[in-house]
């Protein structure tokens, strides 16, 4: 049709006025079709001229990309991009005449991260560059379910590890304790002077079995089925029981806790052990990034259908190009740290049928959001006899 379209053009001057009205309406129809399968498709497109101002977009580069397209015509494409790494990113790439085929974002926006993959191509038309075709896509979900995957593969081979750790680690630990018991009684014995430094090299050896020893229980902690408990459980008394546990170490490390808890709060299904465990875990994740004393948030809050935690801090952040490992087992940025206090968190707000999501800046802090399903009141069943309702 389009070499039919190009010919017959070419031919206009000896066209009569119906037939240059049938051409139009020929061309018209080629353009209708090209912008019905543009905005038919998932993937956003936006054709730049060479002087880099907007010619077209598809409804889903409307859709993904946060712009402002009003007054297309007096700006460059990057100045309508509102995201500043957006706008800086295709700048730099179109200045520089680079193609670039697949470059990863994220967007920090209130109903979460979401994951975007940018790819700019030259418009080239008669063996001359025309313009730029930037195509957007939205790769949330694959994102999600790629992490998802890796983070049960991981737990999947931690798990076939998880019995020879077991026999292999802890039971040797547990002689070590007890023969460090023996050489302490032996020593005490012997009618020789006992020398303060044996003690303290002593002391040191079962403070080593027993980090060893808790680095093992973790391990399992992490990877073993989890035998839960659920019973009514009020999120806020969890929160206050734990800020009362902190209460005493966040004062000496000048460190604040702030309770913000929505009154009332919906019950939910949970088991008390292990929501107390992660939210422990949490808190202790924020003391660590703040050395120099900050602030920690606890916030509640509850919709129709789900209850809400969220833990703020202060602290140093997480930088962007691990945020989406923190939860992976062994993956730490602690020198002292297991890697497995954020994968027990992961692992028991899942087993609550519940979501948790991280955001964190650099130097401002880190927050954690936590969604757990409300207990939904127990409908009342009709007991049955013999198929007849007694």
């Amino acid at each position: 049709m389009r070499e039919f379209i190009k010919r017959a053009l070419q031919k206009t001057s000896r066209m009569n006025p119906e037939q240059v009205q049938n051409l139009l309406s020929l061309v018209t129809e080629e353009y209708e079709t090209l912008d019905a399968v543009l905005d038919s498709i998932g993937t956003g497109v936006i054709v730049c001229d060479s002087s880099h101002f907007i010619l077209q977009t598809n409804k889903a580069a409307i859709r993904i990309l946060p712009m402002e397209f009003h007054d297309l015509q007096e700006k460059p494409v990057w100045s309508c991009i509102l995201d500043p790494d957006l706008s800086s990113f295709v700048r730099d790439s179109i200045e520089r005449e680079e193609t670039v085929q697949a470059q990863s974002f994220f967007l920090d926006e209130l109903s979460g991260t979401r994951f975007l993959s940018i790819g700019i191509v030259p418009l080239v038309r008669s063996k001359r560059v025309r313009g730029t075709i930037i195509t957007v896509e939205d790769v949330t979900d694959r994102k999600t379910e790629e992490m998802k995957n890796r983070r049960l593969e991981s737990l999947a081979s931690l798990t076939n590890l998880a019995a020879t750790v077991a026999h292999e680690i802890k039971n040797p630990l547990g002689s070590m304790s007890i023969y460090v018991q023996l050489i302490r009684k032996a020593l005490s014995q012997c009618e020789t002077e006992r020398k303060p430094q044996v003690d303290q090299y002593l002391d040191v050896v079962n403070e080593e079995i027993e980090r060893l020893n808790k680095i093992v229980v973790d391990f399992l902690f992490a990877v073993r089925p989890l035998k839960f408990e659920f019973s009514p459980l009020s999120v806020n008394d969890v929160v206050r029981d734990v800020a009362d546990f902190f209460g005493a170490e966040l004062s000496q490390a000048n460190i604040s806790l702030v309770l913000d808890l929505a009154e009332p709060l919906p019950l939910i299904k949970g088991d008390e052990r292990f929501i107390r465990q992660m939210l422990v875990n949490l808190v202790k994740n924020s003391m660590a990034a703040m050395k120099q004393g900050g602030e920690i948030r606890a916030k509640t809050w509850a919709s129709e259908d789900s209850v809400y935690m969220k833990i703020e801090d202060t602290g140093s952040g997480i930088p962007q190009d691990v945020l989406q490992k923190i939860f992976e087992p062994y993956f730490t940025t602690k020198v002292d740290g297991t890697g497995l206090g954020l994968t027990m968190a992961y692992k028991v707000v899942k087993e609550h049928g519940g979501d948790i999501r991280v955001q964190s800046e650099l130097n401002k802090g880190t927050c954690f959001t936590i969604t757990l399903p409300i207990l939904r009141k127990a409908q009342r069943l009709i007991e049955c006899k013999d198929n007849r309702c007694q």
